[in-house]
């Protein structure tokens, strides 16, 4: 029987100043490719935007996305898209 390392101690500490850490799986292209559309330090903040809209909690307006080639295959930045509307 294989039991995995991972007790929860993590999401236990610090939680009287902090939210508790929720481990995800994400492929790293999938969490790039949202740093690069919202900003490396903007990820939790938008994931949780989306967890309170989907849940219809009051006053939570679904989350914006960005301009439609932003996460796109072959468009990894937002200069990228930048780069190609000017070579257009």
């Amino acid at each position: 029987m294989h039991i995995h390392p991972y007790d929860g101690s993590m999401a236990k500490q610090n939680t009287e100043r902090h939210t508790p850490l929720r481990p995800l799986r994400i492929p790293d292209d999938e969490w790039e490719a949202l740093g690069n559309a919202v900003g490396e330090r903007n990820r939790t903040r938008l994931i949780r935007e989306y967890i309170r809209w989907y849940l219809r909690w009051p006053d939570s307006p679904q989350p914006s996305r960005p301009p439609e080639q932003i996460g796109a295959p072959g468009i990894t930045k937002k200069s990228d898209q930048q780069k190609q509307e000017e070579s257009s």
